[in-house]
């Protein structure tokens, strides 16, 4: 039996963090090492990322709760954006989002962090969100469905949301 969430951060995970298969070694495809950080398993050892497949990627125990950490605090706070009337008034101005709409960035950025990513690129203007506006909580959480899929990312709040997309 799972915890509530985890079935959702599984299959997030599946979707979200694990690296395109041809982006993997072979051993990270048959699930001999980590996706993550190419740690040897021992078989049993892992967390299968795949099931029902003959793709076969797994993660170690410890890489596992990092990127399950990421999922569930975007989800988090894209839910809560896309709720508080106060988010989406500041968001709309280019102003700080609401108190625990910062608490949720912080804990994604933190997450982010542990996981050695990168800094957030705005969707809209594609420019990394700089060390101020992470600071001032100007930036948002977005989800852009594609032609064949979904994409979450970030993207500035304010004008930058308005601007035209280049794509």
């Amino acid at each position: 039996m799972t915890a509530p969430g985890e079935d959702q951060d599984l299959a997030d995970v599946q979707f979200f963090e694990i690296p395109h298969m041809r982006q993997l070694t072979t051993e990270q495809n048959e699930g001999t090492t980590c996706v993550w950080c190419a740690e040897p398993l021992a078989p049993g050892t892992g967390v299968a990322l795949c099931t029902g497949s003959t793709w076969a990627p797994h993660s170690c125990r410890p890489c596992y709760p990092i990127r399950a950490a990421i999922v569930s605090t975007y989800r988090d706070l894209y839910t809560h954006w896309t709720t508080c009337r106060q988010c989406e008034t500041a968001a709309l101005l280019g102003d700080r989002l609401c108190a625990e709409a910062r608490h949720g960035q912080t804990a994604l950025l933190r997450a982010r962090t542990a996981a050695d990513k990168g800094r957030p690129v705005c969707f809209s203007c594609h420019n990394p969100i700089t060390e101020q506006e992470l600071a001032a909580g100007t930036f948002a959480p977005l989800v852009w469905t594609g032609p064949s899929a979904s994409h979450r990312g970030f993207i500035h709040t304010g004008a930058c949301m308005w601007n035209e997309s280049p794509w």
